[in-house]
């Protein structure tokens, strides 16, 4: 019988000339839907019917199969009389309300909570109820290709696959349909009402009493609109509902301007976005509510476009990579903001400032030399992995810190910090002052971090030979023997041992410090913790006013202080961790990695000169300093501009306009030649601020 129906409908000359398989199995599974005498088996079979149909729906001298299944239900009324009983039949003992108020939709109130959600999720998908319209999508579109050649379908096949689909005359399934539209507009209208009234909202908001806010509002609104009798009151309520929709907005908006000043976190961010993405859902199911109605040939606008957001939506419901793009995007802009404050202080604009980073270079190098020292000693002793570990950290760490408290430079400390300050011209700046202004100051970062470099580097050399000869006329020994200094020259060679490797994995770490220091003062300022500490209750005891003074300057050295602190342990804790593992991998840090050179040198002396070995050595520190500024500066840079929104073809146009401006003058990017030029501060305050935008 099968064959005979292909047979004769093959004969008639079809539209489509589809392969006799092809059309023998589309008949073959819709006489299975047909067949189907329970609502389990009725999804399953739609599930199998419907992934024979996106298979290959769009593959290169493959006949069109929904076109095709169009077709044969056309053609043969028999099959798409029984085919339309049995769809419309289980749509009416589907319950949508799940579908339409969670599907797609954050569940959790906690970024880490939804994040792991998902990921069992794609392991093993939840259990859903037999009546849970949300089985029949997850058998319908399986996979990533069932969705997009869904919503890639010609609109004249949406039009015929509706008229199909789509309940006309059936009043059950209709009457169930409203019902659950109804009941998932109210569930969405308390979900917002209600994560509009944590603390971290209405804190933000511009609503003092909650009994005025917008969120709260929208509840009742709600409720209006889904008791309307009938059509014409649906329209008038649907008017004030949307109103109280763009207030619910207008509110969002005002939080996402107090975060711009009062700093960001993972979790309100999160629930912005949920509230957003709640609010779209809503307007979907009230335009279909109100305007859902279809038109003569089965179709309908509103309709269409609340089936197309929940395919898409539920399939974007099991992705990582996308929930975390949405939700930490405003949190890494904020990092990389207060990063980039630091790095402006980091930048040498006129000759007193740069004859500044000299000085401040010097110190770094010269404090850098008993840092190296002590490491050396460390190393000779043969501690557990752990306790080895914690030695260099707390050294690295003491002597960042004494960088910071006076006020010394060191060159790898400086290229995320610039980046982001560089990332800022470009977010404030449009057209040609953004090509002017990012030249200027490209030159400026880079003749500063020269500057801080070399004075670094001739710095440790020169204290390093110092503190030999030093320690040789009190101690009447070299401070390294024969064969750590041998060593320090092996571990250096560029080729022979993994020092590019080990020099680009430190431009990763000096990145990741710059961002946990600007994680932490945005942390700080997010949760308001010096206004808690000038009010604590142990001001009664030693005094309000060294309090005050105490949350003043942690408001300050934060961000530094946090910096310092984490560089040191991730540079001292990270090869130790690798060893622990069997990772050969190792850190290599410019400057110190030239102070151990030049304790090695100054241990054999002049004839250090003489080997070829001691150039080898050379080369790698060359090779560690243009990796890690390169490697540092590059990383924050792309996370800055990402942070930003900058596109991938705008970052292209920057690269080769600083590119080409060095070909033209690249004596400016080595020596300032002006006077002043305007710091990032004072470029915000010339030009006009860009308003955050609307959509969270």
């Amino acid at each position: 019988m099968l064959f005979a129906r292909g047979a004769r409908l093959a004969a008639d000359g079809a539209q489509r000339k589809a392969q006799p398989l092809v059309l023998h199995e589309l008949l073959r599974l819709t006489t299975r839907f047909n067949d189907a005498d329970s609502l389990d088996a009725r999804m399953r079979r739609a599930g199998q019917l419907f992934a024979f149909l996106w298979e290959a729906a769009d593959a290169p001298g493959t006949a069109d199969r929904m076109a095709s299944w169009l077709d044969l239900l056309e053609q043969d009324q028999v099959l798409a009389t029984e085919f339309q009983a049995r769809w419309l039949r289980m749509l009416a003992e589907v319950e949508s309300v799940s579908l339409f108020a969670e599907s797609g939709l954050p569940r959790h109130s906690g970024l880490m909570a939804e994040a792991l959600r998902r990921i069992f999720q794609r392991l093993l998908p939840s259990a859903r109820e037999e009546h849970d319209a949300g089985r029949l999508f997850a058998y319908i579109f399986a996979s990533r290709r069932a969705v997009e050649r869904f919503m890639n379908l010609p609109e004249e096949i949406f039009t015929r696959m509706e008229a199909v689909l789509r309940p006309r005359h059936d009043a059950a399934c209709k009457q169930r349909l409203n019902r659950d539209v109804r009941e998932g507009l109210c569930l969405l209208a308390a979900r917002v009402c209600g994560r509009g009234a944590s603390e971290a909202v209405r804190r933000r908001s511009s609503s003092q009493d909650f009994q005025e806010s917008p969120f709260y509002g929208l509840l009742f609104r709600t409720r209006q609109l889904v008791d309307a009798p009938n059509a014409e009151d649906r329209a008038r309520e649907s008017a004030f509902w949307q109103e109280a929709v763009e207030r619910c907005r207008e509110e969002l908006y005002q939080v996402h301007v107090h975060m711009e000043d009062a700093g960001v976190s993972s979790a309100l961010v999160f629930d912005l976005r949920s509230i957003e993405a709640t609010l779209d859902r809503m307007e979907l199911l009230a335009d279909f509510f109100v305007h859902g109605e279809p038109r003569e040939d089965g179709s309908s606008a509103a309709g269409r476009s609340l089936l197309r957001a929940l395919v898409r939506e539920r399939f974007e419901d099991t992705r990582l990579s996308y929930l975390f793009q949405q939700n930490l995007n405003l949190l890494a802009r904020k990092t990389v903001e207060r990063t980039g404050r630091g790095g402006e202080h980091s930048i040498a604009h006129t000759h007193a400032e740069y004859g500044r980073m000299w000085i401040a270079a010097a110190g770094g190098g010269f404090l850098t030399v008993f840092t190296a020292a002590l490491k050396m000693k460390v190393l000779e002793g043969k501690f557990p992995l752990f306790v080895e570990g914690l030695f260099i950290s707390l050294d690295y760490s003491l002597s960042f810190l004494l960088l910071q408290i006076f006020g010394f430079a060191l060159a790898t400390k400086q290229p995320s910090m610039t980046a982001a300050t560089l990332a800022g011209i470009v977010r404030d700046n449009r057209g040609m002052a953004r090509y002017s202004k990012i030249a200027e100051f490209a030159a400026d970062i880079c003749r500063t971090q020269l500057a801080a470099a070399f004075g670094n580097i001739i710095t440790v050399c020169i204290g390093a030979v110092a503190f030999e000869a030093l320690w040789a006329r009190l101690f009447k020994t070299h401070y390294l023997p024969a064969a750590s200094a041998e060593h320090v020259y092996q571990t250096l060679h560029p080729f022979t041992s993994g020092t590019a490797i080990f020099a680009a994995f430190t431009g990763v770490l000096l990145w990741m410090a710059a961002m946990i220091g600007g994680w932490f003062e945005n942390f700080l300022v997010y949760h308001r913790i010096p206004e808690a500490i000038r009010q604590h209750p142990i001001g009664t005891r030693v005094g309000a006013v060294k309090l005050a003074r105490f949350a003043d300057w942690l408001e300050r050295n934060i961000a530094g202080w946090s910096t310092s602190i984490s560089l040191g342990m991730l540079l001292g804790f990270s090869p130790v961790l690798a060893r622990f593992f069997g990772i050969p991998l190792d850190v290599r840090h410019v400057t110190l990695s030239t102070g151990t050179l030049a304790l090695a040198a100054a241990r054999f002396g002049t004839s250090s000169f003489r080997h070829g070995w001691f150039y080898f050595a050379v080369a790698g520190i060359g090779v560690t300093f243009i990796l890690n500024l390169g490697v540092s500066f590059a990383i924050a840079s792309i996370v800055a501009l990402r942070a930003y929104d900058i596109p991938r073809s705008e970052q292209l146009k920057i690269a080769g306009y600083i590119v080409r401006d060095f070909l033209q003058s690249p004596l400016t990017f080595v020596v300032p030649e002006r006077i002043e030029v305007l710091t990032i501060s004072q470029t915000e305050a010339k030009s006009p601020k860009q308003a955050p935008e609307k959509v969270l």
